[in-house]
């Protein structure tokens, strides 16, 4: 019998990452349906109504033992509202994926350093993770950046991935094993 993983609330300097909420959709939908935000996203969402169903749907996961995909709010501890979000997603061979994203209002101030973070935490010391890796578009110089800051190291660039939408177009996997993540600084 598989038992329902509990993930608690991860509090970073500036940040609480949370479950989501029904509530979250309207601070969450402020940001997911803005260009500038989905132009790095491969699961793009159109209006209010399709972020409102991706969140009902992991609610209502959260309770499912074999859930396999994480997804957490990014609430800032400051003003309370919900200026991001991050994900892991469990694979059968050990190997947990993850991703992260902020308001594009408040990119540049290390919030998303915070969820990325955060999301290895989880990962490796909850949800007993081998490996961690995440894919980001290659032209998501951000995003490149903020990988290796927490710790990953490039592990291949492909140049036809599916982004979406029939899109496809060049991604960069990072990867950290469990042994390097236990070894970084803290």
């Amino acid at each position: 019998m598989q038992t329902v993983i509990i993930v608690p609330t991860l509090e970073t300097p500036h940040l609480l990452l949370r479950e989501f909420t029904p509530f979250d959709t309207d601070e969450l939908s402020a940001f997911m349906t803005q260009p500038r935000y989905q132009r790095h996203i491969t699961h793009r969402m159109r209006d209010g109504a399709m972020v409102q169903d991706f969140v009902y749907r992991q609610v209502a996961a959260q309770a499912d033992s074999r859930r396999h995909v994480y997804h957490l709010a990014a609430e800032e501890k400051l003003s309370g509202e919900v200026i991001g979000e991050g994900f892991v997603i469990a694979h059968r061979n050990g190997s947990h994926e993850l991703g992260w994203g902020v308001h594009p209002a408040m990119w540049s101030n290390g919030f998303g350093t915070e969820i990325g973070r955060a999301l290895l935490a989880l990962g490796f010391e909850r949800l007993k993770a081998r490996t961690m890796w995440s894919k980001v578009m290659a032209d998501n110089i951000a995003s490149i950046k903020l990988a290796t800051r927490i710790g990953m190291t490039h592990k291949e660039s492909l140049s036809a991935y599916g982004l979406g939408q029939g899109k496809i177009g060049p991604v960069d996997v990072f990867s950290i094993a469990q042994s390097a993540y236990f070894d970084l600084p803290y």
